[in-house]
């Protein structure tokens, strides 16, 4: 397993669910850490109980939809640690559910803001620090669906941010690969976190058949390790995959083995349409 002893480490939306998780890896295998989370209390919780002694880990407040707080919580990560080794983008919501012609036109726009544009702002802001240092790595969150054979109908303003996000790793990996910075994207599978709650009480009406049923189902096989999550960031956020970026990966299906052989250029794993001209289907 990676030693992660004198990096310093972001990750947004820590205080619970995967963030969390994520968090305590990292402070487990010697990094420093600082999360944020939309509240206050939570931060405190999370912090207490990961590092009573608050030497290695910090949370702060902030709300990763304002640019405002990005800036907020970049700098103050700066003026702590003097440097960000790794952003993990790991604040997210599910946003709207049901119909998009029924949708809260204003509350669909919400998924975009935290999801997209929270991982946009942060990395905006972190990145010249990175720069600076040539050395970096960056871990954005994909979603349910996104690079499968089907949309996720129902949840067009998550699926939208999700899908999204993955254009943006790919556009800023290659923007930064002169800079030594790797930037990756992974779908991280499924996860009973509070948002698969949140799902469920919306009604099979509103998710829809299909998904409604596959969520109860999930929630009955009480999937809640993150183990494999940890395990993929890991091995992104160290000196092995360092030929990696642009690349948009899955914890369940992609195996690290695999990943180690990876050559730095080519198309797999990342999102192309098949049009039997350039890109085929198999």
């Amino acid at each position: 397993m990676k030693d992660f002893k004198g990096k310093y480490v972001l990750i947004t939306g820590g205080s619970k669910g995967i963030g969390k998780d994520i968090a305590k890896f990292f402070f487990e295998k010697g990094a420093t850490v600082l999360i944020c989370s939309r509240n206050k209390e939570e931060i405190k919780i999370t912090c207490k109980d990961i590092d009573p002694e608050g030497i290695n880990f910090f949370g702060i407040k902030a709300d990763v939809s304002k640019i405002s707080d990005c800036k907020k919580l970049i700098d103050y990560a700066i003026k702590k640690f003097g440097k960000i080794d790794v952003l993990i983008n790991n604040a997210g919501i599910i946003g709207e559910i049901g119909e998009f012609d029924k949708n809260n036109i204003i509350n669909w726009s919400k998924a975009i803001e935290v999801n997209l544009l929270g991982s946009a702002y942060c990395s905006r802001f972190a990145l010249p620090f990175m720069k600076k240092n040539s050395n970096g790595k960056i871990i954005n969150f994909a979603g349910a669906g996104v690079g499968g054979k089907n949309p996720l109908i129902n949840f067009s303003s998550y699926y939208t941010s999700k899908i999204a996000i993955v254009g943006f790793t790919e556009t800023i990996a290659e923007e930064l690969k002169k800079y030594n910075i790797q930037v990756n994207c992974i779908a991280p599978g499924q996860i009973n976190t509070g948002i698969t709650d949140y799902v469920i009480s919306q009604g099979l009406d509103k998710v829809g058949k299909d998904i409604y049923k596959q969520t109860i189902e999930q929630k009955k096989k009480g999937v809640s390790s993150t183990r494999q999550i940890t395990d993929l960031i890991s091995f992104l956020c160290s000196s092995e995959a360092d030929h990696i970026t642009g690349r948009l990966l899955s914890v369940k299906w992609d195996k690290i083995e695999v990943l180690k052989r990876l050559t730095k250029e080519g198309g797999l794993f990342k999102l192309r349409r098949i049009d039997n001209d350039l890109f085929y289907g198999k």
